[in-house]
């Protein structure tokens, strides 16, 4: 009787197979955004990811046959999931200042995550140069930030909310200030001599201004 041959230990259920090409791609797709975040997209070369990958330039090309389908990549595997991460939790019906602490947290923690997203967003994203712009606006859930926009003026009408807020600046503000802070937070060792805030710091910073401004609910009560 022959003996049955034993699994290897790949082959044990539930234990993932390594894939060297999945691995490969994914190293080069890291080079690319940390490399975009530092240089730009333009300034980025196929030879400079392969060195930051430790690979050659024939790989790149190999998994990217040129740069428009590297930027697809980049904005489909590793921007479309940090925009769903920050977006999908948002449902109608919610607490306008719940809402905006929400994506704010979920903003600064994503940011910690893939660092090179504040400094790409501002460059490639919002700049209407930039190279990624097309791609990413397309990817942005419109929908979602007009639910936030409809339970911000469904806020004013019942009294709650500031009545001067403009509800889609609102969402667009808090994104805006969270990419800001985040893509300049290294600037505060060079200028300041101290360590950048923290997560916990910053998003106290950004939903107290956001939700009650300079003057704060307990100056506005005394007025």
């Amino acid at each position: 009787m022959r003996k049955r041959k034993k699994s290897r230990p790949s082959e044990k259920p539930g234990r993932p197979v390594a894939d060297p090409d999945r691995d490969a791609r994914e190293l080069l797709l890291t080079a690319a955004t940390e490399l975009f975040a530092g240089h730009g997209v333009a300034a980025t070369s196929f030879a400079a990811i392969a060195k930051r990958a430790g690979m050659t330039p024939a790989m790149v090309h190999y998994y990217f046959a040129d740069r428009g389908q590297l930027l697809d990549a980049v904005v489909e595997e590793r921007l479309c999931p940090f925009i769903a991460y920050v977006w999908d939790p948002v449902r109608p019906g919610g607490d306008p200042a719940q809402l905006i602490r929400g994506i704010v947290e979920r903003l600064l923690a994503g940011s910690e995550r893939a660092p090179w997203v504040p400094s790409t967003w501002m460059r490639e994203i919002l700049n209407e140069g930039g190279l990624l712009r097309g791609r990413a606006l397309r990817r942005i859930p419109f929908e979602k930030m007009q639910i936030v926009g409809v339970a911000i003026r469904q806020g004013q009408s019942a009294g709650t909310v500031n009545p001067d807020l403009d509800p889609l600046l609102a969402v667009f503000s808090a994104l805006g200030l969270v990419m800001l802070h985040m893509a300049t937070a290294k600037a505060w060792e060079e200028v300041f001599h101290r360590p950048p805030p923290s997560r916990d710091v910053m998003a106290r910073h950004i939903t107290g201004l956001l939700l009650d401004g300079v003057r704060g609910t307990t100056t506005r009560r005394k007025q």
